[in-house]
């Protein structure tokens, strides 16, 4: 879609994925992160994947390293991308995590549509009642609310952030699949494969 980047939040530690960092972790043969990218990319103009070189640097895509070590949560992730000369001149960016392989094919344009009709801050997808606070679209004026939440208040989490702005909701029409399923551990892995072997 016009006027939007992607991002993939992929710097997270894994820590419930006893095989190793979900990025690898492979379901119907392709990693978690392919899934991703594979249904992120046809709906933006670039992806760009913020997370460390080292498990990322075989991809063809613009790297985005968090800001501060130690991994501080998401925002982290959010905060560094907004901040980074590698992102192109569009308005938005579209922010997905990389453990979850089933998002809609139409997610971008239909978040699209409700943050220009209510010139929106960013607009948020809620599925079953519960906010999906990693599958956002960011108007990218938003960089120093962000800053403000990430480097002053010290805010890990995009509830608060999510409340303070002007946020709007979509509401996702439930599915066989949880379109905003995350795989967390290797117990939710295995739970994703049968659903795509059904």
């Amino acid at each position: 879609m016009t006027d939007v980047d992607g991002l993939i939040l992929a710097a997270g530690r894994s820590s419930r994925m006893i095989s190793g960092n979900k990025l690898q972790a492979v379901l119907a043969g392709k990693t978690l992160l392919q899934h991703v990218i594979d249904r992120l990319s046809p709906q933006v103009d670039c992806v760009f994947i913020n997370g460390g070189s080292g498990l990322c640097a075989d991809l063809p895509y613009p790297i985005i390293e968090d800001q501060l070590d130690d991994f501080q949560g998401p925002l982290t992730g959010l905060y560094s991308a907004l901040i980074n000369d590698q992102l192109s001149d569009a308005s938005y960016l579209m922010m997905v995590p990389c453990d979850g392989p089933f998002i809609p094919r139409n997610l971008v344009s239909e978040l699209y549509q409700q943050i220009i009709k209510n010139d929106a801050d960013l607009a948020c997808a809620r599925y079953q009642g519960f906010a999906q606070s990693t599958f956002t679209l960011w108007n990218k004026r938003t960089v120093k609310a962000v800053k403000q939440a990430f480097l002053v208040d010290k805010n890990g989490g995009f509830k608060p952030l999510l409340k303070t702005l002007n946020s709007v909701y979509l509401d996702w029409p439930e599915q066989k699949i949880n379109p905003f399923f995350n795989i967390n551990s290797c117990e939710d892995l295995a739970e994703a494969e049968a659903v795509i072997c059904q």
